[in-house]
């Protein structure tokens, strides 16, 4: 009856919750077309049409989300693109429910699960590590099937192998797949990294809502549009001399980078973990939030580079900026929050 509640153009309507002979059952909205996992078959999709469907199951996923819902089984059996172009989300057979109940002093208690803790359930290439383990499991791992969907739209295959279920379970908890920019090489650079970021197998490094996957993608979608973000296998006319004029400008991200990592070696101990110090109003390029523990990750935001040359050189400023980000991700106990979200 939740999921009955959701109105959203890009999951399914459920018209009604009924019982008949001592049987329950579902009526559900009638769409006509072809599911991803057909369209996938005939071979990968082009990056257009990749962020043309991808943007609004996100969309969808972040409005369940919002409502406490996760989906569980997101795969490309389970998303319908009608004979216009929309997409519908099917299936939330296995969707999860967290209930807040309330206890006897009227504060909330722990979140109940409607499910069974302990027991895996899903469609296994797409489960999340957490969800094979039989873990509890949050809106997160929605955003790890999201990304394994995605992976299979651009790649035309899936990240995850095994000749058995036990081993395609072993390459979900251990395998770091290729981006996928190494499988299709005409791909966004910052595409392969987006869905990197969805396929973490940590649920705390990924992306921590559908909304900032979503965010991301139209970001990406407009600067792919405007030929801000060229694509991996773009070749660019022969660099010319540098000149006089141009000197400073690769000089200066040259220092700007050099100046971002100085400053995490500052805060971060050369182990990567976090060391204590007074909290700073941070200035420059990158801004840090200290929360005062020991335990808990310093956050850093690394704000967009201006490009002071040619309109034709700003996907290096733009290069600069996610080069950054990406090496950043990777060090222990630091968070990066994305430029939306900041």
């Amino acid at each position: 009856e939740t999921v009955a509640s959701l109105n959203h153009p890009n999951i399914v309507t459920l018209h009604s919750v009924e019982e008949a002979n001592g049987i329950r059952f579902l009526t559900m909205e009638w769409v006509e077309g072809e599911t991803l996992g057909e369209m996938i078959a005939r071979g990968p999709l082009t990056v257009e049409r990749v962020f043309d469907l991808a943007i609004p199951m996100a969309d969808a996923l972040a409005s369940a989300h919002a409502k406490g819902i996760m989906h569980r089984d997101l795969k490309p059996a389970n998303v319908m693109v009608t004979g216009e172009g929309r997409v519908k989300i099917l299936d939330f057979g296995l969707a999860k429910l967290n209930l807040q109940i309330l206890d006897d002093d009227g504060r909330e208690a722990p979140t109940q699960a409607l499910t069974t803790d302990g027991l895996a359930i899903g469609t296994v290439p797409y489960m999340s590590p957490e969800q094979v383990r039989g873990e509890e499991v949050d809106a997160r791992t929605d955003i790890f099937s999201m990304g394994v969907v995605l992976f299979e739209m651009v790649a035309g295959q899936r990240p995850f192998q095994g000749k058995s279920g036990a081993d395609l379970v072993s390459s979900i908890l251990r395998d770091r797949p290729p981006s996928v920019t190494e499988l299709q090489a005409e791909l966004p650079h910052q595409l392969g990294r987006l869905i990197q970021r969805c396929l973490e197998k940590d649920p705390e490094r990924r992306f921590q809502t559908a909304k900032d996957v979503r965010n991301e993608l139209e970001d990406l979608q407009r600067e792919v549009e405007s030929g801000v973000a060229p694509l991996s296998g773009t070749s660019f006319p022969a660099a010319e001399p540098a000149t006089a004029s141009r000197l400073p400008m690769i000089g200066g991200a040259v220092v700007a980078v050099i100046a971002v990592l100085g400053l995490l070696w500052f805060v971060l101990g050369r182990d990567g973990t976090i060391e204590t110090a007074a909290p700073q109003t941070g200035t420059g390029v990158a801004d840090m939030a200290s929360t005062g523990g020991e335990t808990e990750r310093e956050m850093v935001v690394i704000l967009p580079f201006d490009n002071l040359g040619p309109a034709e050189d700003e996907y290096f400023a733009a290069g600069v900026s996610d080069e950054i980000n990406g090496r950043l991700a990777s060090v222990s106990g630091l968070g990066v929050i994305s430029r939306k979200t900041a």
